[in-house]
């Protein structure tokens, strides 16, 4: 069976309570489609005015004060399920790491006393604590803002060919050719080996900056650098 990875694999570990992330992604996109009407309304404002700018005695004033109200109303609604959303994503963010740190604890307690003799305490608290949290911060703001994101261009481009085709099309054609250059520099063999050991070389540092924290009540380290402690130093100069 196929290991999973990416978003299959976050649903997995999230268990029941993905249902949260999936609602905290659709409240994200159901406001940025909100956000978006604010900008609509005062084209639509905008177009009256130029029509009928010379007799401006013809505008539909009844046209442009609805406009106005919907833009506010839709500015409010927008607001309000942006931050439903994000109280969603939350609250599914600290229930998986309690969960995964329950998890860890328990994995952690039925390892052989070889593996933790191996393994520095550094490395462990490491794991326990900021590789966790950085899940949190994953899951509480990265996923609510990518799908913000992408229902935003989305409702936009839909709003764009509606109204101008051409021009829309020259826009979407812009924004693929700048993200293609911007992005031609982080893919291929060389870019994810150099990634991975950025990431492997930063760990290591993070696990001996644990150690030698936790070590300075034992050790007189007054008026010592960090060349002075072999393993940190020989990290710092890795990462």
């Amino acid at each position: 069976m196929k290991k999973k990875e990416g978003l299959s694999r976050l649903l997995e570990i999230a268990g029941d309570k993905k249902s949260l992330l999936l609602f905290s992604g659709l409240f994200s996109a159901i406001s940025a489609l909100c956000i978006l009407i604010p900008f609509w309304s005062i084209y639509e404002i905008l177009k009256e005015l130029l029509v009928h700018a010379s007799d401006l005695s013809t505008i539909d004033s009844e046209l442009m004060i609805s406009w106005g109200w919907l833009a506010f109303i839709a500015l409010i609604v927008g607001v309000l399920f942006l931050y439903a959303g994000l109280m969603l994503s939350h609250i599914a963010a600290f229930r998986i790491l309690y969960g995964l740190k329950i998890k860890l604890s328990e994995h952690i307690g039925q390892l052989s006393l070889g593996y933790l003799n191996s393994t520095s305490i550094g490395c462990i608290k490491k794991i326990m604590e900021q590789n966790v949290e950085k899940i949190e911060h994953f899951i509480a703001h990265t996923i609510p803002d990518l799908v913000n994101v992408f229902a935003t261009i989305t409702f936009m481009f839909i709003i764009f060919f509606s109204l101008n085709g051409w021009m829309a099309f020259t826009a979407l054609l812009c924004i693929l050719l700048s993200i293609g250059m911007q992005f031609s520099n982080f893919v291929g063999k060389r870019a994810t080996a150099l990634t991975k050991i950025y990431f492997d070389v930063q760990e290591r540092m993070s696990a001996s900056a644990v150690q030698y924290v936790r070590g300075k009540p034992n050790i007189k380290i007054i008026g010592q650098s960090i060349r002075s402690f072999r393993q940190f130093n020989a990290d710092y100069e890795a990462y």
